[in-house]
């Protein structure tokens, strides 16, 4: 794999992992894998197993073929849960937000 692939592929770990609010030892703890190493592939100086992939695949709920090419994803439309929470506290907002955390990584095993 060129580096210049690794590093997109990185790209795309990075900005999953922002998306989901978590740092980076909070996602490597969620893939199983080690956080230095987890590092690495966010900065693509380190290529991945398959296992490595399928983990971080589930973890991040993105499909493989996302991490490693950037196509096959449609993020689904959050439209009607935006609705609902346009009405909460912010106490409310931010219950909901460990709920829905919760509830991604329980639908990951």
């Amino acid at each position: 794999m060129e580096k210049q692939e690794l590093v997109e592929i990185g790209q795309r770990l990075r900005e999953r992992r922002q998306q989901l609010g978590l740092t980076r030892d909070k996602m490597s703890e969620l893939a199983d894998i080690g956080s230095g190493y987890y590092g690495q592939l966010e900065v693509g100086t380190s290529q991945m197993s398959i296992d490595t992939l399928i983990k971080l695949s589930r973890s991040m709920h993105l499909p493989m073929e996302y991490i490693l090419f950037g196509t096959g994803y449609q993020p689904g439309d959050p439209d009607a849960v935006i609705d609902l929470l346009q009405h909460c506290t912010p106490r409310e907002l931010s219950l909901a937000r460990e709920v829905l955390k919760l509830f991604l990584m329980k639908n990951d095993r």
